[in-house]
């Protein structure tokens, strides 16, 4: 009884930290109290949220998951995973999490479905960009190119080794193809980073005891 009192006490303090925006030291008071109530999921629920403020995404997870195991038929993990997946762009799993919650029994029926349609809108105008960014690298190839050509004639007139029209149709496709597939690559990048924001991160204490291992003769 005193624990979970002390749990709640280092909660409430958490909840002052974060209204002050001090969500390190909210984080620290959090997981005291997790050590005291390892099994509240409400607890674990404001440090997922507290994690994923501080861009720490692939920590907010971990809670989030472990809401779900303690609670599987409650939405609050299942929304807890949607705004982590929301903040990383990561729509498709967004959208999936906040249609389960909807469907639970004690689920917020009017916040999930305004997020659902938020996160609709979201991915129509990233489907959108995924469309229109290789025709504008494109684009952008084409107008570098063409200003290219434009100093080289007055530059060099008609002496210049561009001054064929072929060739200079030439360096305009070249462009515009380069630019084409540097925006595809660019889209394929930031797609990859968005999963990338969910993985573990680095552990260098790790590293540091791999460095302190005596080594054998």
């Amino acid at each position: 009884m005193g624990q979970n009192k002390n749990a709640m006490t280092l909660r409430q303090t958490a909840k002052d930290c974060i209204k002050d925006g001090r969500q390190t030291e909210a984080f620290l008071h959090l997981s005291h109290a997790l050590k005291l109530d390892e099994d509240n999921v409400e607890i674990l629920s404001e440090r997922s949220k507290c994690c994923s403020e501080n861009f720490q995404y692939h920590f907010a997870l971990e809670d989030a998951k472990k809401i779900l195991e303690l609670a599987p038929e409650s939405w609050l993990g299942h929304v807890r995973l949607a705004e982590i997946y929301l903040a990383t762009h990561n729509y498709t799993e967004a959208l999936g999490c906040y249609q389960t919650g909807f469907q639970c029994m004690d689920g917020d029926k009017v916040h999930c479905k305004t997020q659902m349609d938020r996160v609709k809108r979201e991915m129509a105008l990233d489907s959108r960009t995924d469309m229109q960014l290789p025709w504008v690298g494109s684009a952008l190839g084409i107008i570098v190119s063409s200003m290219f050509l434009v100093l080289d004639y007055l530059s060099h007139g008609g002496e210049s080794y561009l001054a064929h029209p072929l060739l200079k149709v030439a360096v305009c496709g070249a462009a515009a193809t380069a630019g084409f597939w540097s925006a595809r690559l660019y889209r394929t990048y930031t797609l990859r980073l968005r999963r990338q924001m969910l993985e573990p991160p680095l552990d260098l204490l790790a590293d540091f005891s791999l460095l302190e291992k005596p080594h054998k003769d």
